[in-house]
């Protein structure tokens, strides 16, 4: 892992998250199944969009994608909604629409320590 993720906790606990949700998910696309071993880039694609503190960087406001099906579902937002429905569950959606909410302050250098930890304990496999 590197040492240096970022100037601002903000940036280094938005670095750390990435990194969590890709390595979770096996650096490999959640929607079309193609890996970084392929030698496609592996991106970290939020549900609810990044400029939402509440949900910027909770683990389950984002699924690993190739830079192809990234780019796909921001053109196709209801393809996407829909198959975010199916993949994770109305109630899960829900939920996480629950924590999304506009003007909640976040300390971001609790959530770079917090990620670290979560971070720390995913087993590695890449």
């Amino acid at each position: 892992m590197p040492a240096d993720y970022g100037k601002s906790a903000k940036a280094k606990a938005t670095k750390l998250h990435s990194l969590y949700v890709r390595t979770r998910d096996n650096f490999t696309c959640r929607w079309c199944g193609v890996t970084k071993e392929s030698g496609k880039q592996i991106q970290c694609a939020h549900i609810i969009s990044r400029s939402i503190s509440a949900t910027r960087t909770d683990e389950r406001n984002a699924l690993a994608l190739c830079a192809s099906c990234h780019w796909a579902q921001s053109k196709n937002p209801l393809v996407w909604a829909r198959w975010l429905e199916k993949e994770l569950g109305r109630k899960f959606l829900d939920e996480l629409l629950e924590r999304g909410v506009p003007g909640v302050k976040v300390d971001w250098n609790d959530e770079v320590d917090r990620l670290k930890i979560a971070l720390d304990a995913l087993p590695y496999s890449q």
